[in-house]
């Protein structure tokens, strides 16, 4: 994995709580990957996006698998609450 896991996320979360376990958890580190490459992302239009996904990885401390779920259930209920045609103002 390429990034550094103390990489500062907008201080909403502390990265040491992730701590360099991932490494030895597949799923974990594949997890964090999805979640850098998204928080990275400069586009304008996935600041929110970004700032849901900060709250869920705030929720889930050390367990980037289980905040990656988090964001991908809450995007999908609010895509689908929106009779698929995705979230207003993404």
């Amino acid at each position: 994995m390429g990034k550094n896991l103390y990489t500062p996320i907008h201080g909403l979360v502390d990265p040491a709580a992730y701590g360099t376990a991932p490494d030895a958890n597949p799923v974990a580190a594949q997890a964090l990957e999805i979640i850098f490459s998204i928080l990275e992302d400069p586009s304008p239009g996935l600041a929110e996006v970004q700032l849901r996904l900060r709250r869920c990885m705030t929720a889930h401390p050390g367990r980037p698998e289980q905040a990656l779920l988090a964001h991908l259930l809450d995007t999908s209920r609010r895509v689908n609450a929106n009779d698929g045609n995705g979230c207003p103002g993404l």
